[in-house]
């Protein structure tokens, strides 16, 4: 030990106060390393099965980007927050700390301004399915847009994260945290860079909770539509019928068995071929179905001079109309990929609300968990770096929601199985 310089003698000093560092934290390390493994082998899993297995739709793109994002955070970000734990005393005197803060902020990032397009492509689906729908290319689109945005963003982090001075017991020896760079932690910008981040996340939860709760009470109300039709099939329907003639308009009710479908417009079309006379060439009718049967999920259709009347004479019956299946699988799909992409988002929102709420205390009071030891150390550690338990967690989700990915799932390892 004499014959050390004094370099040296600094080294040994500091791998001490790693080890014992190391070991108050071992619970949030090997809590990480479960992560980083679930998460690696999971979402490799999802990326190959999405990309080679199912076929190509808006969906896919962003679980395929999701997936991507992941990888990403157990690949690089988790390793580095490891890393950070065990040697927390001279981890922060390397050069690539700042670049590592980078990749951990746009991993992050990234993930959560995907999920905000996912649920606009799920509202638009549910709740505006008659309207323009997001193709595959605009989906990439919007996932490059996603990425840029993020990465300018996580930028800050490599001019304000670096080395941070960590007091030892020995005055003369101060341990090197990659943490806010001592020429900043005294500057009002950690506080400006966490402030735009947390108005990000708050921002972006509270657009996920409106877009979702939209969505919500459209499968709601389809549902309950569904449910009152099937049950009552021979109840009767209003429909409003708007009579327009050449110099008068009425307006009567009738009744119908059924209710309007896409179809609706071609029947009463090709009625029209059979009823069309030179005196009622200018007179139209209109079929609309009741407001609240048009939000519980049927279209309605209008006629305009298509179904022709006899100016002065009655009509003879309701007209046939097509009944549209209501009820159908790919609704029924569509609504479980809408509820396994909630859930991932609801994951992603719950996981980073204690790191969130722990970087704006730290923010508030620099100093505040400068003294913490044992257990409060291990908790601290942990919940900093909660956000990874999304990384880890949506194949899981993937799998217990997705039967296509299971099945495919299942077939991969038959296969893994017969070769071995």
């Amino acid at each position: 030990m004499d014959n050390l310089s004094l370099h040296e003698r600094h080294d040994v000093y500091l791998r001490r106060y790693d080890n014992e560092f190391a070991l108050q934290v071992l619970a949030a390390i090997l809590f990480l390393v479960v992560l980083m493994l679930t998460g690696l082998l999971g979402n490799t899993l999802v990326f190959y099965v999405y990309a080679f297995k199912f076929k190509h739709s808006t969906t896919r793109c962003y679980i395929l980007a999701l997936a991507v994002f992941d990888l990403i955070s157990c690949v690089i970000s988790i390793p580095v927050e490891i890393t950070d734990m065990r040697f927390n005393y001279t981890f922060g005197q390397y050069g690539f700390c700042k670049i590592m803060r980078v990749f951990v902020t746009f991993s992050s990032m990234s993930s959560g301004a995907v999920l905000v397009a996912v649920a606009v492509d799920r509202y638009k689906k549910i709740c505006r399915p008659f309207k323009g729908q997001t193709t595959p290319f605009v989906a990439k689109v919007a996932i490059m847009i996603c990425s840029l945005a993020s990465f300018i963003l996580s930028l800050p982090a490599a001019i304000l994260y670096g080395s941070r001075t960590v007091p030892t017991d020995d005055v003369n020896v101060n341990g090197s945290d990659c943490s806010t760079a001592d020429e900043y932690i005294k500057t009002p910008y950690p506080l400006i860079y966490n402030s735009v981040q947390f108005f990000v996340f708050i921002s972006s939860t509270l657009s996920l909770v409106v877009l979702y709760s939209l969505i919500w009470r459209q499968v709601v109300r389809q549902q309950t539509f569904r449910r009152s039709f099937s049950a009552e099939p021979n109840r009767k329907r209003p429909l409003k019928i708007v009579v327009t003639q050449r110099d008068q308009t009425s307006e009567t009710n009738n009744t119908s068995d059924d209710f309007l479908s896409s179809s609706t417009e071609a029947d009463a079309n090709k009625a029209s071929k059979d009823t069309k006379s030179p005196r009622n060439s200018r007179t139209a009718i209109e079929l609309t179905v009741n407001p609240k049967l048009e939000e519980g999920g049927c279209c309605s259709a209008t006629t305009s001079k298509s179904a022709k009347l006899s100016a002065g004479t009655k009509s003879k019956g309701p007209h046939n109309m097509t009944k549209s299946s209501s009820t159908s699988s790919p609704r029924q799909k569509g609504q479980k990929t809408t509820f396994m992409l909630f859930l991932i988002t609801l994951v992603f929102v719950l996981s980073f609300l204690p790191h969130l709420g722990l970087m704006a205390t730290r923010a508030a009071n620099k100093h505040v968990f400068d003294d913490l030891r044992g257990t409060a150390m291990t908790a601290y550690n942990l919940f900093l770096r909660s956000y990874f338990i999304n990384s880890a967690s949506n194949p899981i989700i993937y799998s217990f929601c997705n039967e296509h990915f299971r099945r495919e799932l299942y077939r991969l390892w038959r296969k893994l199985k017969c070769r071995v």
